[in-house]
């Protein structure tokens, strides 16, 4: 019902605001890191002037709301042109399974939820897992629709998407766990995580439950099937069945067993 009711309601945006919507919006995305990282060469400081700040924000610079996406994943070039080709990949496997204007909305939801949790002064040192938590939702989003994708680790290694899934999962995990404050980034991981749930966790219990309905139809089916196959008659004395040897009368004795003919004789 959620699930219906949240396509319902998308599918009305789209309608209405589709036309605004940003083609290739995570390619948008890496590129204007390898931009920043590019810029940082020149000026070390203009990191400074993107990454998340609440205190910065409040005092007026509200683009660091939106800002800190752009801040390149590693200083490491090998790393930044890595993430780009990345990027770039689950890009158009994501937009050509959900369309330009649902990438839009899952990936602006996923950086306002994460800039929103950081304004909160008890979260407001949690902007540097930002970037992290929001390449992890845009990845688990593309493992989910593609599973059985099999990408080349470092070019090298084949494995499937779901797998690397399974291992997002749990870097997110250690970072949580190794966090001196467990809860508080939990909260944190959990708010950058909430549209890739709002999608796929709805889908994920309705599937559950129609297989686990499947499996309930399937047992009774063979049961009955079984059951239609049981012998009406079975001697006591023998175990001769009206199946195995249907030339043979059977009587029921005053115990309420029954005998064959032959064993009768």
């Amino acid at each position: 019902m959620i699930h219906e009711t949240g396509n319902n309601l998308l599918n009305g945006m789209e309608k209405k605001m589709g036309h605004l919507a940003l083609p290739q919006i995570l390619r948008w995305i890496a590129g204007f890191q390898v931009l920043s990282w590019a810029l940082s060469l020149f000026s070390p400081e203009f990191l400074e002037w993107i990454y998340f700040d609440a205190q910065a924000i409040f005092a007026g610079q509200v683009w660091r709301i939106v800002s800190w996406v752009f801040f390149p994943i590693s200083s490491n070039v090998l790393f930044v042109l890595i993430g780009l080709l990345f990027m770039f990949f689950i890009n158009d496997s994501i937009e050509g399974a959900w369309g330009s204007f649902r990438l839009n909305v899952y990936v602006f939801a996923s950086i306002i939820s994460l800039s929103l949790v950081g304004l909160i002064p008890i979260f407001s040192g949690a902007g540097g897992a930002f970037g992290s938590i929001f390449y992890s939702a845009a990845f688990l989003a593309f493992a989910t629709l593609f599973p059985n994708q099999v990408i080349h680790l470092f070019a090298i290694i084949p494995i499937k998407a779901k797998w690397l899934g399974f291992a997002n999962i749990a870097i997110l995990l250690a970072m949580i766990l190794g966090s001196s404050a467990p809860v508080l980034m939990a909260i944190v991981v959990l708010a950058g995580l909430l549209p890739y749930l709002l999608v796929f966790v709805p889908t994920m219990i309705s599937n559950a439950k129609r297989n686990s309905e499947n499996a309930v139809r399937r047992h009774k089916f063979e049961q009955a099937a079984k059951g239609a196959n049981e012998p009406f008659h079975v001697c006591e004395e023998c175990g001769a069945t009206d199946e195995t040897h249907p030339n043979r009368s059977f009587r029921v004795t005053a115990e309420g067993t029954e005998i064959c003919s032959e064993c009768r004789s």
